[in-house]
């Protein structure tokens, strides 16, 4: 990255993508009666872990920008 402009830039998009994955999982068609998933709740299980944890370690960058 350039400057700090930069830097807010790609925090932006980052957060615009993240926007639209939430949007994503929030539709949740394939959670509905009418057009049932195929995943097992236990694979359901280990992706909700698998995103806890990445949103954990983003959390831990934000808190040391800056320090």
């Amino acid at each position: 990255m350039k400057n700090s402009t930069d830097f807010i830039a790609s925090l932006k998009h980052e957060h615009a993508r993240l926007g639209r994955l939430l949007e994503v999982i929030d539709n949740g068609i394939w959670w509905t009666k009418e057009k049932p998933g195929h995943v097992k709740i236990e694979d359901l299980q280990e992706q909700s872990e698998t995103i806890k944890a990445a949103l954990d370690k983003i959390e831990r960058v934000v808190g040391q920008i800056g320090s």
